[in-house]
């Protein structure tokens, strides 16, 4: 917790690893993800998230963490993943 909070502070915003982790997975668990289109939405993450910029964030959260943690973080994304 003490990576991801650094993190967030010094890079991200204050619970953007949560947010990216619970809308990834609101996201790929909601029928019309397939439907998915870069050019259209309003942009703000827990309406029209962007698919790249949640993984990017979760992918640096997994960077961080110390490799036990890291592992756990990756295992529950790849379960998400299998589903996009």
């Amino acid at each position: 917790m003490r990576a991801i909070a650094y993190l967030e502070r010094t890079r991200l915003w204050s619970h953007a690893v949560t947010d990216a982790l619970r809308t990834w997975s609101w996201f790929v668990d909601h029928p019309w993800h397939r439907l998915w289109d870069p050019t259209s939405g309003c942009g703000v993450m827990e309406c029209c998230p962007n698919p790249p910029e949640l993984r990017w964030i979760l992918d640096v959260a997994v960077a961080v963490l110390p490799p036990k943690d890291a592992r756990t973080l990756r295992k529950q994304i790849a379960v998400l993943d299998e589903q996009w």
